[in-house]
């Protein structure tokens, strides 16, 4: 079990996700804009966080290097999109942990959350 941040501003998905996080027995907390992530961030007690890349107020990117920037530790799991490798390089040299594109199956992002907890990682 892990304690988790979901920062997804889609609120069906959001939802989606919390309900498949839980019934994979993960406490989730959600928040929905770039601000309220990177706060949470700061000062939460999370082992890891699935962000969105594309969020109101600030975009994940942008909230993952003022993370690692303040010397931010956590395992960062991107959403995104975008499938550019000229996007993805971005993504990782932000800071993430791994990423995942949209869309994707719930039982792929439960077996990528469990590596990146493990240790391991592997982007697809």
């Amino acid at each position: 079990m892990a304690n988790i941040l979901l920062v997804e501003d889609d609120t069906d998905l959001s939802e989606t996700l919390q309900d498949w996080l839980a019934f994979q027995q993960h406490n989730v907390e959600a928040v929905y804009n770039g601000p309220e992530a990177l706060e949470q961030m700061r000062f939460g007690s999370y082992d890891i966080v699935v962000l969105d890349w594309q969020l109101p107020g600030m975009n994940g990117i942008d909230v993952l290097k003022h993370y690692r920037d303040e010397g931010g530790a956590l395992k960062v799991l991107m959403l995104t999109g975008r499938t550019e490798a000229k996007e993805i390089k971005a993504l990782m040299e932000a800071g993430a942990t791994d990423y995942m594109a949209k869309p994707f199956n719930l039982k792929d992002l439960s077996a990528r959350i469990e590596k990146i907890l493990s240790g391991a990682t592997a982007s697809a």
